[in-house]
């Protein structure tokens, strides 16, 4: 699905241990004391409709990504192997595709507006949806082999296909939703271990909120360059024309629906997904706590 074509490009959950020692930072600078109709009950025959359009999108692939990418990230650096079992079982728990697609479909379900829903089937079953989507997943898939920071001078884009992919990006909400991802992921992370971090054990829930919106917005002036020549890199095998086509999909009306709530839905499910982990990690944290310190 275009909305997450790429949300996997960096290992996102790096960030967030960066994003975290931020908004430490952050903290300890500061001066103290500072939609549309939802559907009641979607017909079976919608269900199925939705259903048939997160396969076609290639939602479930990308979420398989995901969930290997989070476990990966979680099992970083120097752990004893029992505290590697425990981590993976949990985090698998928590963030396996299957869960995470079923809190999406959940989502989705509450606002199913069956003319878009079928004016977006038809973009992702045509041939340069088709196409696209299968782009798509094989970056999600080989994520990192590429650095388009060191592509050769011959092989730069041309102004014009950056300017069409940072549209792609703005319409799809891709960078946006990757750093709003990681942003949920902290905020979970930040909450099980607020109370050994010195700098976040006195932050009450509106400075905690302050200091993440102001360490999300740092993330993302930082990351979107990157991820943009990310996407560059990985459309490189499409034409103007296909990604001309994608755009004006992505811009029309049933884009613009489809791609604001599976983005919603997407972080709605991430974020049910944290929270449940901290709090199973929460025992196994003082290390990394002390390490953040």
């Amino acid at each position: 699905m275009g909305s997450m074509g790429f949300a996997w490009k960096v290992a996102w959950l790096a960030w967030a241990f960066i994003l975290i020692r931020v908004i430490a930072a952050l903290a300890a600078a500061a001066p103290p004391g500072a939609g549309a109709t939802r559907s009641d009950s979607p017909s079976p025959a919608e269900l199925r409709a939705l259903d048939h359009l997160l396969e076609r999108s290639g939602l479930k692939g990308q979420l398989e990504t995901l969930s290997a990418g989070v476990r990966a990230q979680f099992l970083r650096g120097q752990l004893r192997d029992q505290d590697r079992i425990t981590i993976d079982r949990i985090v698998l728990a928590h963030f396996n595709a299957e869960a995470l697609y079923a809190r999406m479909a959940l989502e989705l379900a509450h606002d199913v507006d069956a003319a878009k829903l079928t004016d977006t089937f038809a973009w992702y079953d045509s041939p340069v949806g088709r196409r696209i989507t299968a782009v798509e997943l094989a970056a999600a898939r080989f994520a990192g082999e590429h650095d388009a920071s060191v592509a050769p001078e011959a092989d730069r884009p041309l102004p014009g296909r950056v300017a069409l992919v940072e549209r792609l990006d703005a319409g799809l909400g891709a960078s946006e939703t990757t750093v709003d991802i990681t942003v949920a992921v902290v905020r979970s992370l930040v909450e099980a271990i607020q109370p050994a971090l010195p700098a976040l054990a006195n932050l009450s829930r509106s400075q905690l909120d302050e200091q993440l919106a102001v360490a999300r917005n740092r993330m993302l002036t930082v990351f979107k360059p990157a991820y943009i020549a990310g996407m560059v890199v990985a459309y490189q095998s499409l034409s103007d024309a296909e990604l001309g086509a994608y755009l004006r999909f992505v811009e029309s009306e049933a884009g613009r629906w489809y791609m604001s709530q599976t983005n919603s839905a997407l972080l709605r499910a991430v974020d049910v997904a944290a929270r449940a982990t901290a709090a199973e990690l929460a025992p196994a944290l003082p290390p990394l706590a002390a390490e953040l310190r």
